[in-house]
């Protein structure tokens, strides 16, 4: 058979996703007219990586689908825990007249990243591949390493006199670490804490549309408003599923402190997590407060206005303002002060058996690092963090804080019904709190 691309991958029998990977991407080859490759023959890997760690059989696989396929032009590689999500953008979208070879920058300290390769059918790349290889014969020490690999391209690209045959892109649609539905392929590296690293969340989108029983989750929402909620934190799946969707047909009023977004080239822009909010919960009206002012598309339902955490006086006004919300999250600026006065007040705009998210609580562990506050601005070291203050009360059912007064430490202590806190990783922690 012969196609202008071939998509290549290959994973061990070890590997518990590698069918849903193989899957996803066979279908998206099918779709568009492609070759699709996969060498899954555990046995063959072994022999052929002569004692290498398993990510150095890239350039061999390279390297023998160029030779299988040799009328092909483009050969696009991709790790098994790569998928492509968005169907409808073509791999010819990313090829260069100039450039042999297409990767794309690391998201740490190597200059490519190694999971996505796209290569032109060429001696170039061939020559290159071989030489890829070969290098362990000067870096011996970089053989059984996993992702020594990837180091190594940094020998090779520093040792090419025209470097725009090798292209070096951004990485957030080639080689997105966040799974949403407009980033064109979605590499799950970061993913290594989750069952199955999210793919089976692809799997189920690109054969099911995404829809699960019961209806989209929150972090089925999420794929197309994506917000680190889902993908950095696990907050969605891990923590509010649970406690949100028993009011996601009741809800009337919702509100989060806290809309910044991030890089639009990650997808994630001001607002999703507004957006997601009121997809999720259908009959809610979505308040966003910041303190610092966005344009909004999509906003139905949705307003949005100022507010800044730090000022006491503007917290208590604006909480005496609004009352009976459904849910209140803070998600602003993760000061110790300002997370502290926010939940004093706000808990107030909050209706009876409503529930409170405090969320980042790792600032109240990194406040007392000086580095780290002193780069974030998390807040005075010293001072009781609201990390301590909610641990503190579901020990001894008090309320102890160096910021507030006695009457605002006896309110809280007075309409808090339960605080659930989640400790997922060192800058995922976060807490649920209901009002009585």
């Amino acid at each position: 058979m012969s196609n202008k691309v071939v998509v290549c991958q290959f994973y061990s029998d070890n590997v518990e996703y590698g069918k849903l990977s193989e899957a996803i991407n066979r279908k998206y080859c099918e779709e568009n007219g492609y070759e699709y490759f996969v060498e899954k023959d555990t046995n063959k890997l072994i022999n052929s990586l002569e004692g290498r760690s398993w990510t150095w059989y890239k350039p061999k696989l390279i390297t023998e689908v160029l030779e299988t396929y040799s009328d092909c032009e483009y050969v696009l590689f991709l790790d098994i825990d790569a998928v492509i999500t968005n169907h409808k953008k073509r791999i010819e979208d990313f090829t260069d007249i100039k450039a042999n070879i297409v990767m794309t920058e690391d998201y740490g300290p190597s200059i490519v990243n190694a999971g996505v390769i796209l290569v032109k059918n060429n001696d170039f790349v061939k020559d290159f591949l071989k030489d890829w290889w070969d290098i362990c014969e000067e870096y011996p020490e970089y053989k059984t390493g996993l992702w020594h690999d990837q180091t190594c391209l940094k020998f090779m690209y520093n040792r090419l006199d025209n470097k725009e045959l090798f292209k070096i892109i951004k990485p957030h649609d080639l080689n997105s670490r966040t799974f949403n539905l407009k980033s064109f392929i979605f590499h799950a590296f970061s993913y290594g804490h989750v069952p199955l690293r999210t793919i089976d969340q692809v799997h189920n989108y690109i054969f099911n549309g995404g829809i699960i029983e019961g209806g989209p989750t929150l972090s089925d929402i999420s794929k197309k408003y994506p917000t680190d909620k889902d993908f950095e934190h696990n907050y969605y799946n891990l923590v509010y599923e649970k406690h949100f969707n028993p009011l996601k047909d009741s809800a009337k009023k919702i509100c989060e402190i806290g809309i910044g977004g991030f890089s639009k080239e990650l997808g994630w822009e001001p607002g999703n997590s507004l957006k997601v909010w009121r997809d999720y919960f259908k009959n809610a009206e979505i308040l966003g407060l910041d303190i610092v002012e966005h344009d909004l598309t999509d906003n139905e339902r949705i307003t949005l206005d100022y507010i800044d955490q730090s000022n006491l006086e503007m917290v208590k006004e604006y909480s005496s303002k609004i009352n009976e919300y459904d849910i209140i999250l803070d998600d602003g600026s993760h000061n110790v002060y300002d997370q502290t006065i926010t939940l004093a007040y706000f808990l107030k705009s909050l209706k009876s058996g409503g529930i409170y998210v405090l969320e980042d609580l790792h600032s109240s562990i990194e406040v007392n690092d000086p580095y780290k506050t002193k780069i974030w601005g998390w807040g005075e070291p010293g001072f009781i963090t609201p990390l301590e203050m909610l641990k503190h009360f579901n020990e001894t059912g008090e309320i102890i804080n160096d910021y507030l007064t006695e009457d605002e430490m006896n309110y809280l202590k007075d309409v808090i019904k339960s605080v659930e806190i989640f400790e997922l990783k060192p800058t995922s922690i976060t807490s649920v709190i209901y009002k009585k």
